[in-house]
């Protein structure tokens, strides 16, 4: 089973050039496809609802298993646990936003489910090993089209 998270490289003028993406191979589920089709249903809440909160109980509980083998099921998939796979996502739509979007750091943080820009901020540059700000700016670059709405703000 493979992860793949990809975001739009762009150019000076803000254009899509290409996609910048990585892949990661994550441990193959020990069990029956059932378990994986299980999983596979709370995975695609966690992506629909990366905003909401969402409890490890209820994707359990929408996954027919109890918490602790959800939880274990899904580290054992994944790698990871259920609520730093929601982190990266959550970081994962905020890239998005921060590249396509003029709207403020901390507006995008909480349309992506993070409670205020600081945690949001603490997350992102643990995750990335940048901040949100600089990432928008390495990203954008001078001559963008938010560039020219930022400065008019």
């Amino acid at each position: 089973l493979v992860v793949t998270n990809k975001i739009p490289m762009r150019d000076r003028g803000g254009r899509i050039i290409g996609v910048a993406g990585f892949s990661r191979r994550v441990e193959r589920l020990r069990g029956a496809p059932t378990a994986l089709n299980q999983l596979a249903k709370a995975v695609d809440t966690l992506h629909r609802h990366h905003a909401e909160t969402v409890s490890t109980a209820e994707l359990a509980k929408e996954a027919g298993l109890s918490t602790s083998q959800f939880e274990r099921t899904f580290r054992k998939a994944f790698g990871t646990s259920p609520r730093k796979y929601l982190l990266r996502v959550r970081i994962e739509h905020a890239c998005r936003h921060l590249c396509d979007s003029p709207e403020t750091i901390a507006t995008i943080a909480q349309r992506c489910g993070f409670y205020d820009h600081a945690h949001f901020t603490r997350a992102f540059t643990a995750e990335k090993g940048i901040s949100p700000s600089r990432f928008r700016k390495e990203r954008q670059g001078p001559g963008s089209p938010h560039e020219a709405s930022r400065a008019r703000v």
